[in-house]
């Protein structure tokens, strides 16, 4: 085939002209030289040399061609294509296979639905079928599926840094168990995983070492959150807001919509925020921050303030409302707050305080978890103060018992006495605050343990790195932002042997089991306890997994077509 040579139409003589590049514009004798020739003068030739490009090809494609006969190393190894030794249950090539299951979160476990194809995942949706998400995930959920698959996940059992197994790990595991006594020694950190299974096995870790330190850690928890609903509804409780049902709406320090939401808020300010007809009516949101979020940029009335003066707007706020409500325990308690003077906008406090007054009984305060507990306590008794108690705001059982602070349990890492520390998740020696000098006191126990899915800071600082478990490749539970009771289960088997922290855990508790059967044994515990039909059906869902526990069908269970 020849080559195809495209004529340029003839430049007109008249009218605009158009140019297609400086060098045409300006009309150069250099532009002039270039066009002559498609190529620059020489570039037809190697420098230095007399033999042309298409000669050198020439050449090379020749010596490749000799080398491919000759040379058996430079042949493309072969590769067999075998059929499924066993195959796939329910799998249909190039379509697609649906499994539900959960993420687990420090705010609760998402109910999802994973698409597969060939037994591998490859999409993750919400499931339509809960009520907290109905068919919505998060940017967190959606990258998850990355996680699975990422080159740098940890593949390997280490041992003081070296590639070491899961055997030799076991070995040192029942040593240091067989002489750990009452516990006194032992010492658990673990992340804020939502897990009812992982509570269970907290007390029976406790049960077996009753004098073992146990705490939990979140670079974004709500430890604080917990604290001080237990200064204000008592110890074991906790709030949930329903902004569903608030017309007005005050965040302080909060990023309700990014970082510091989940998904069935999202959801119930987005309900609100829409505008069906001429007698519907949308909320009004008002936001303090010191940075620009996702909730500032959706805020009707946005205050800049920095997060350290939080508590004296609060304050300010309180006096407020105490004022048009004639709450004196209010006034009070607000007197009481000892917080560092500043200047802000008094004007927008009080146009703030009349609007959340205007709107008793729908209107909701909300405080940042960063926030000290008692900042936090005194947003609940405003939110008490504008009637919002039972409305707006809903005050329930914790789903997850109190434990020790990252900051004792450092404590009592310094005095030297820790045998053996699990660490579950997390990197504490990266992301703990700074005043608690964590990896300082890492270093004073004797043993270190730690379970994460890659070889982080915390981890080169470790005698003992164990791959821990995607959630897609594990059995896990957990309570969803509602309170409901959700299951998790695996849609792939662990790509790089990881291991369960649930089984890790049952194993120092000496709790028989394998995953299945340790979230098998909470979900019917859990259920039990819910009524007389839910018992009963507990009750043969337990007899069906002792029948059959070993079943693909009855794994099969959970799916969602």
């Amino acid at each position: 085939m020849s080559k195809r040579i495209f004529q340029h139409p003839a430049e007109s003589q008249t009218g605009k002209r158009y140019w297609r590049s400086l060098g045409q514009l300006q009309d150069t004798a250099e532009f002039r030289q270039w066009m002559q020739r498609e190529f620059p003068q020489g570039a037809s030739e190697l420098e230095g040399s007399e033999v042309s490009r298409r000669g050198f090809l020439q050449f090379m494609g020749a010596s490749v061609a000799l080398a491919g006969l000759s040379l058996s190393a430079c042949r493309r190894p072969l590769k067999n294509l075998v059929p499924f030794s066993k195959a796939v249950e329910w799998s249909v090539p190039g379509k697609a296979l649906f499994f539900s299951s959960v993420m687990p979160g420090r705010n609760g476990g998402l109910p999802l639905v994973v698409t597969t194809f060939d037994g591998r995942p490859t999409k993750i949706e919400g499931n339509p079928l809960h009520p907290v998400n109905q068919g919505s995930t998060d940017v967190w959920a959606q990258s998850s599926i990355l996680d699975l698959y990422d080159p740098q996940r940890s593949k390997n059992v280490l041992s003081a840094g070296k590639v070491s197994d899961h055997a030799a790990f076991q070995a040192e595991l029942d040593g240091l168990l067989k002489g750990a006594g009452d516990g006194a020694g032992l010492a658990f950190l673990l992340d804020g995983t939502v897990s009812p299974t992982r509570e269970r096995l907290k007390r029976a870790v406790l049960k077996k070492f009753p004098k073992a330190r146990w705490a939990s850690y979140e670079p974004n928890g709500s430890q604080l959150a917990l604290d001080a609903a237990g200064m204000a509804f008592g110890e074991g409780h906790e709030a949930v807001n329903r902004l569903d049902r608030a017309d007005v709406v005050l965040t302080v320090d909060r990023d309700i919509l990014g970082v510091e939401g989940d998904i069935a808020s999202i959801r119930g300010f987005a309900a609100r925020r829409k505008v069906d007809g001429p007698k519907s009516q949308m909320n009004r949101l008002y936001v303090v921050e010191n940075r620009y979020t996702l909730t500032g940029g959706m805020s009707d009335h946005r205050l800049r303030l920095a997060a350290a003066r939080s508590g004296a707007l609060l304050k300010a706020l309180a006096s407020e409302v105490a004022k048009l409500s004639g709450d004196q325990s209010l006034a009070t308690l607000a007197g009481g707050l000892k917080v560092a003077e500043t200047k802000f906008k008094a004007k927008w406090v009080e146009e703030c305080a009349a609007d959340l007054w205007a709107h008793k009984g729908k209107a909701l305060v909300l405080v940042g978890d960063r926030q000290p507990a008692a900042v936090q306590a005194l947003g609940f008794a405003i939110n008490s103060a504008l009637g919002g108690l039972g409305k707006t705001l809903e005050v329930r059982k914790s789903r997850i018992s109190k434990s020790d602070t990252i900051a004792s349990l450092a404590e009592e890492l310094r005095k030297g006495s820790t045998k053996a520390l699990f660490i579950i998740g997390g990197n504490p020696v990266f992301n703990a605050p700074s005043d608690v000098h964590w990896a300082e006191a890492q270093a004073k126990a004797q043993t270190v343990i730690h379970l994460s899915a890659e070889v982080n800071e915390t981890s080169a600082k470790a005698h003992w790195h164990i791959p821990a478990a995607h959630y897609l490749e594990q059995w896990e539970d957990s309570f969803a932002s509602d309170g409901s009771y959700v299951v998790g289960q695996p849609v792939i088997m662990p790509l790089y042997q990881g291991v369960n922290a649930n089984e890790l855990l049952a194993k120092v508790a000496g709790v028989e089991g394998d995953p299945l059967t340790l979230v098998r044994d909470t979900f019917v515990e859990v259920t039990a306890a819910s009524g007389d039909f839910t018992k009963a059906w507990a009750k043969t869902l337990k007899e069906g997994f002792a029948a059959g526990s070993q079943s693909k069908s009855l794994e099969g269970r959970l799916n969602v077509d």
